[in-house]
């Protein structure tokens, strides 16, 4: 079964976010998942093209009332 990490990093701007993706898929296995939520603007495209470099899939991407959540799959 897939691992499943949340972290929540609305309120911080980037690169802040991508820096705790990245933190958070490094010691995964593949299919895992990471979920961020963030508020940073940029982040919504740093997040995405990360994920395209790096091999990892996105699962889903939402517009929250609060920002925004990424769902990517390592």
């Amino acid at each position: 079964m897939a691992q499943v990490v949340t972290i929540d990093t609305k309120g911080l701007d980037c690169p802040i976010p991508l820096m705790k993706m990245k933190e958070a898929l490094e010691p995964l296995q593949a299919g895992d998942i990471v979920e961020v939520e963030f508020t940073c603007p940029e982040a919504t495209v740093n997040l995405p093209n990360y994920c395209q470099e790096h091999g990892h899939d996105v699962v889903s991407f939402e517009k929250l009332k609060t920002g925004w959540k990424i769902t990517v799959k390592k």
